[in-house]
């Protein structure tokens, strides 16, 4: 399956005579709707018929149309929800039962435990002593994830530390594995260096993935466990996407020590460099397999519609929700 990426300001997008056309000035290219799964907007100027969102709601394509940093502020898929009452209803008694605490530890330990995959596969590659060392501390942060317990309040405030914890082992040695002239130290997402810019944005379509599949499972993306609820602010996807965020992370790393080097203009990455990242995140969705589970092989994106509509179904009480760790 296909995602069409328009990141070019004056594109055309059309559909005509049972295809989708994507007209720029130089070139037309025509897609077969059976073959595209979801359809980026990723800049401004674009040329939209309404038959295009009629044909990708009739056929299933999920449309994102992302800001200049990459958060989704518009999204159109079908209503094809799955038990959506039941679901919901089971998800806000949750908050109030020990399931809230089991699922916040499960989305912690996936995350910090790719978090050390990263390091670990890179350190295979590099032998750099710094790398093994921040990966053995990582893992013993697991050993104290897996045996938090208790009340929600006090269980989440243990994770949270933790989780803050590993971050500040992990940045500085994701950081060394980057060319020193990006200027890249450590993780902060009001930065201007083209390494937090890009993350930003990577990130921002990474959210974009998380919510629709979260509302196709059913849940209520306004209702988390792990950040606390906020009036406007979708905290079920500021939870499930902690542990997806190594698709970005390993992602960007694997452009950069390529060579590859963002345009960044006052803050704001170019269209180029926005077409490329948003490129390469959908190759890795879509090429990249694990094991989650019943331990059947599937691309990541498939893994992360697994697990929401697991945890949908935990939440019901039909079954176990597990975080997802990749097979570093």
């Amino acid at each position: 399956m296909k995602t069409i990426v328009i990141s070019d300001y004056g594109v055309k997008l059309r559909f005509r005579k049972g295809v989708f056309r994507v007209e720029s000035r130089d070139r037309v290219v025509e897609l077969n709707p059976l073959e595209v799964e979801q359809i980026v907007i990723a800049t401004g100027g674009v040329s939209m018929s309404s038959k295009v969102v009629r044909k990708a709601v009739e056929y299933g394509i999920d449309l994102v149309v992302l800001d200049s940093r990459g958060y989704p502020i518009g999204h159109i898929y079908p209503v094809f929800i799955n038990k959506t009452v039941d679901t919901r209803r089971a998800q806000y008694r949750a908050y109030y039962s020990g399931k809230a605490v089991d699922i916040i530890r499960e989305i912690v330990y996936a995350k910090i435990a790719n978090q050390a995959g990263l390091l670990k596969r890179y350190y295979y590659y590099t032998r750099i002593n710094e790398l093994r060392e921040a990966y053995e501390e990582l893992i013993a942060i697991l050993d104290r994830v897996i045996d938090v317990s208790g009340a929600l309040e006090e269980a989440r405030e243990k994770l949270r530390l933790l989780e803050a914890e590993a971050a500040r082992i992990y940045w500085p040695s994701y950081s060394i594995l980057l060319p020193e002239e990006l200027g890249f130290s450590t993780r902060d997402q009001d930065s201007p260096d083209p390494v937090n810019t890009t993350l930003n944005y990577g990130y921002g379509i990474l959210y974009g993935e998380c919510w629709k599949i979260l509302v196709l499972a059913g849940l209520d993306p306004y209702a988390g466990f792990m950040h606390v609820d906020r009036s406007g602010k979708p905290v079920l996807v500021f939870d499930f996407i902690e542990m997806y965020r190594f698709t970005v992370d390993y992602t960007l790393l694997v452009m950069y020590r390529k060579g590859w080097k963002p345009e960044v203009i006052n803050g704001i990455l170019d269209y180029k460099s926005r077409s490329r990242i948003i490129s390469s995140l959908n190759s890795f969705l879509e090429k990249q397999r694990g094991r989650y589970i019943d331990e059947k092989p599937r691309t990541i994106r498939q893994i992360m519609k697994k697990s929401a509509f697991m945890l949908a179904s935990h939440l019901r009480g039909e079954g176990l929700f597990k975080g997802f760790v990749w097979d570093w």
